[in-house]
């Protein structure tokens, strides 16, 4: 007596997902605009938490939700070309060191990441590490052209082969990136001024004042 309540996908159109995180459960919406530009829904999931997750943090819940779609409608998101922008800096100083990431998707979303390390580096290797995490992120994802964008001079021309690595610390994080690198296929480096780069930098900073004190207990 009435229409489906899903829709099939339609192939090129971009995906829409939706994320909820419940006191016990985490659930997601997959839809997607029609020619109408109405949303459609194509793929529902929910499931319960597991007595671990239980102790989760808000953000964390939210953090399960999107990786559990993730998983979940791997199928969807391969069959769909995903373009993404990634803004990466970092800022270490006596007290402890932290990496920033941001996102920028095709179409102008920004997602911002904040990373604290627990270990004191120089501000190349701190450097080499958000951009490193960034890139970990983007592993999973298939068809992804993507564009990246830092302030450190020294880390992008030695990604672009114009600065030879002459520091032995410096050799395994680059070694790693273009690994990454190798694994992502299509990614374009530019070097921005710092003034172009305010937001990874911001949270960089942050994220270093936030190091904890060396007799803290910290689960990794």
């Amino acid at each position: 007596m009435k229409p489906p309540v899903l829709a099939a996908p339609i192939l090129e159109k971009p995906l829409i997902l939706y994320i909820s995180a419940q006191e016990r459960s985490v659930g997601a919406l997959l839809v997607q605009e029609n020619s109408e530009g109405k949303e459609k829904s194509l793929y529902y999931l929910s499931r319960m938490m597991t007595p671990n997750e239980l102790n989760y943090s808000p953000i964390e819940n939210l953090c399960l939700a999107l990786v559990f779609s993730i998983q979940k409608l791997k199928h969807y998101f391969q069959a769909h070309v995903v373009r993404l922008k990634i803004y990466f800096d970092g800022a270490a100083h006596r007290g402890g060191a932290g990496a920033g990431v941001v996102f920028v998707t095709s179409q102008g979303e920004v997602l911002p990441y904040s990373f604290t390390l627990m270990q004191l580096c120089s501000n190349n290797v701190v450097e080499y590490q958000a951009l490193i995490l960034g890139l970990e992120m983007d592993v999973e994802m298939k068809r992804l052209k993507l564009q990246v964008f830092g302030d450190s001079q020294l880390v992008v021309n030695q990604l672009l082969g114009s600065y030879e690595v002459k520091k032995p610390e410096l050799r395994p994080y680059h070694d790693y990136t273009k690994k990454l690198i190798g694994w992502l296929g299509d990614v374009i480096f530019q070097h921005v001024p710092r003034k172009e780069n305010k937001k990874p930098d911001v949270l960089a900073t942050l994220a270093s004042s936030l190091t904890l004190p060396d007799q803290a207990q910290v689960t990794v």
